[in-house]
């Protein structure tokens, strides 16, 4: 059956289809096309990064990495590195802050345990990737305690995230110099689908980008993100500005011209 699954989606992609295979294993009952929300997770068996920067500084980087990556794949767009868990991970809240804490030593994309990546010998049909090869670089016979993360997690306890504004800001777009750069607002929004997030109308949900301010951590659909006006809000956290969001996922207005226009 997985032979048969993997020769039609490779078949799929030779049609121009992107190929993506989900690293968490999910419960039964999800119907086809649906990839499920964090409450569909039954356990991880790896943790990933995402590293959409195809240099070899990048590569340097990864390979710096310690716990050193038990994988590490070519995307066509960047690099994509693994590290085989000993024992299935089941728990999503220490999934998350492990994901958060390889992150920010990678300086690579935000990822959630609900996250689909590009497939190992499927082409990258992203425009502007020239339909490149997705390979793997490296691969290891490593299998990692949890325990060998904790550094992680402390580097995060440390250095907590900036807490976000509580007061409600909207922006009103009436003169030069006051509106929302459309160009952000794509920035963030394709981030946040990137990592899971559902659009409704002019909403996109998701769980909260500050976990550690939600007393058992954040796996519900609690925070929303406005794709027109260009801030989010928590039902615990309350209303957040679009440069804390900005801040958080690592996303620099200066890139797309500021945050205004």
């Amino acid at each position: 059956m997985l032979v048969d699954a993997l020769g039609k989606l490779l078949a799929a992609n030779r049609l121009g289809w992107g190929a993506f295979v989900a690293v968490g294993l999910r419960r039964h009952g999800l119907t086809r096309y649906r990839r499920g929300g964090e409450s569909d997770l039954l356990a991880l068996p790896a943790v990933f990064v995402d590293l959409d920067n195809p240099t070899s500084d990048a590569l340097a980087r990864l390979r710096g990495l310690r716990p050193a990556p038990s994988c590490i794949t070519f995307t066509g767009g960047g690099y994509h590195a693994y590290w085989w868990l000993d024992e299935p991970l089941a728990d999503m809240g220490l999934a998350r802050r492990m994901l958060r804490g390889l992150q920010r030593g990678a300086n690579s994309d935000p990822l959630s345990p609900v996250q689909s990546l590009r497939l190992v010998g499927s082409r990258n049909t992203k425009p502007g990737r020239d339909n490149a090869f997705c390979q793997i670089v490296e691969m290891y016979d490593s299998y990692h305690r949890l325990e060998i993360f904790s550094p992680l997690l402390s580097r995060l306890t440390t250095q907590p995230a900036s807490p976000p504004s509580r007061r409600r800001t909207t922006y009103h777009p009436t003169s030069r110099g006051t509106t929302i750069n459309p160009a952000v607002l794509h920035a963030v929004s394709d981030q946040l689908i990137h990592i899971g997030y559902v659009q409704q109308s002019d909403w996109l949900s998701g769980p909260c980008l500050y976990p550690g301010h939600h007393q058992h951590g954040d796996v519900h659909h609690s925070f929303g993100f406005n794709v027109r006006t260009g801030y989010g809000n928590c039902f615990r956290c309350g209303s957040i500005l679009l440069k804390d969001i900005c801040h958080t996922l690592g996303i620099q207005p200066a890139d797309y011209g500021g945050l205004f226009v």
